[in-house]
């Protein structure tokens, strides 16, 4: 059986891209309060002295903490640029490798379950008996239409 493998990793980068502009852009995002909690517990400690000896100004180290955490989120995006950059070329060759409606099938079913999979273990989402029936319907299907070959190509 011949897996589609480029078709179901543009899927996996894609939500990889989605998930790393959640973190650079959602209010709700760790990330910020994350790195500044980093900032304040960790660098400011060492840096203190030194920024008020440079500046003699505590109005400086006010703002290392919002910047560091700015600066985290523009990272997030140049990657989901990214991600998203190789993602497209991935679904191109998957699309070649398996034919337009199978490659676009199987990178929408695996984006689905992808984005899942970093909602359930990043931002704590629930999800019911439900959604895993019809996660697991949505696997058969990746898993049927993986193993289709294409006739006369």
């Amino acid at each position: 059986m011949l897996i589609k493998k480029r078709a179901i990793i543009s899927g996996f980068l894609g939500a990889s891209a989605s998930f790393t502009a959640k973190i650079a852009l959602s209010p709700d995002s760790p990330s910020p309060s994350l790195v500044q909690s980093i900032c304040r517990e960790s660098l400011l400690p060492f840096l203190s002295p030194h920024l008020t000896a440079i500046q003699g100004d505590d109005d400086l180290i006010s703002y290392v903490c919002p910047s560091l955490s700015l600066a985290t989120r523009g990272l997030c995006l140049m990657l989901m640029v990214g991600l998203n950059m190789l993602m497209i070329s991935s679904f191109l060759v998957g699309m070649n490798e398996s034919g337009s409606v199978v490659g676009t099938a199987l990178t929408t079913a695996a984006n689905f379950s992808c984005s899942a999979v970093y909602g359930i273990l990043f931002f704590e989402e629930h999800v019911s008996l439900t959604w895993w029936f019809g996660a697991s319907l949505i696997a058969v299907g990746m898993w049927l239409l993986s193993s289709v070959k294409l006739v006369g190509s």
